[in-house]
């Protein structure tokens, strides 16, 4: 366990250090959009090619947690580096070895985007901030919760998901029992059965909620699914995940759209 003695001390020296990181390269989509809400989308110098910043931002997009790189990290030359919750333990121990200083995103659960964007306030002084947007992310409908369904890339979102806490805000929740995400089977979601479902494609691009026809189309072929009373009354939508839908403050974007969507079903 070095590598998690590496990772504690560097976390604590930017903690604890005098200035607040002045160079940042971001290896999570979601902790970038994090980042861009507190503030700090001009100290970001490296990032990767997903993550949600303008086209004419300067940022190098050489950041590849599935293929690091220390050589063109290096020349980026960043003062903090955000690694996302999967990333490799002996990635993060390289990088504090290099001389640099790491903060790792904390493991998926409901409440991980809010810990992350604290950790990230701190760690960038930009506690107000850090705390407008969490007060934001911590507000509960109060109203009987329905149940989503989210899908994406071929996975539900159980209620350990990090998705949990848009829907929480929105007045829904899951329907499955348990679980972070689960791959997709039409058994379970019929045992679920959700009052609606909500697909996401994996685009680029942020786009409001709409009824989704082929998604609907297709699970009205599906013997065991068709019956159910969400395919009946057409309670089947869609959306393209963008920033809005990663791990991150984004998800406050997300949940106004889902508030929206609570609305409208029947």
């Amino acid at each position: 366990m070095r590598w998690l003695w590496f990772l504690c001390c560097g976390y604590g020296a930017v903690v604890c250090g005098a200035e607040p990181p002045q160079r940042i390269a971001s290896y999570s989509p979601g902790a970038t959009q994090t980042l861009l809400d507190l503030g700090c989308g001009p100290q970001l110098v490296a990032a990767t090619r997903w993550c949600p910043l303008p086209p004419t931002h300067p940022a190098a997009r050489t950041c590849d947690a599935f293929s690091p790189d220390v050589e063109s990290l290096l020349r980026t030359k960043p003062d903090l580096v955000i690694l996302p919750r999967l990333a490799n333990p002996l990635w993060a121990e390289r990088c504090i070895r290099a001389g640099l200083k790491v903060v790792v995103l904390s493991a998926e659960g409901p409440d991980s985007i809010a810990r992350d964007l604290e950790r990230l306030g701190a760690v960038t002084r930009q506690e107000a901030s850090a705390k407008a947007l969490g007060d934001k992310l911590n507000r509960i409908a109060a109203i009987k919760p329905k149940t989503l369904l989210i899908i994406w890339d071929g996975m539900m979102a159980g209620p350990d998901a990090y998705t949990a806490l848009a829907l929480r805000q929105a007045g829904f929740k899951s329907p499955l029992q348990a679980g972070t995400w689960v791959k997709l089977d039409w058994e379970i979601l019929v045992q679920a059965n959700p009052d609606a479902i909500l697909w996401i494609d994996s685009k680029p691009e942020n786009s409001p909620l709409a009824p989704a026809k082929n998604r609907l189309k297709d699970l009205s072929e599906i013997v065991v699914v068709k019956e159910l009373k969400l395919v009946i009354t057409s309670q089947v939508y869609g959306t393209t995940s963008g920033s809005d839908w990663l791990p991150g403050t984004g998800q406050i974007k997300a949940a106004e759209k889902l508030s929206e969507l609570h609305k409208t079903l029947r």
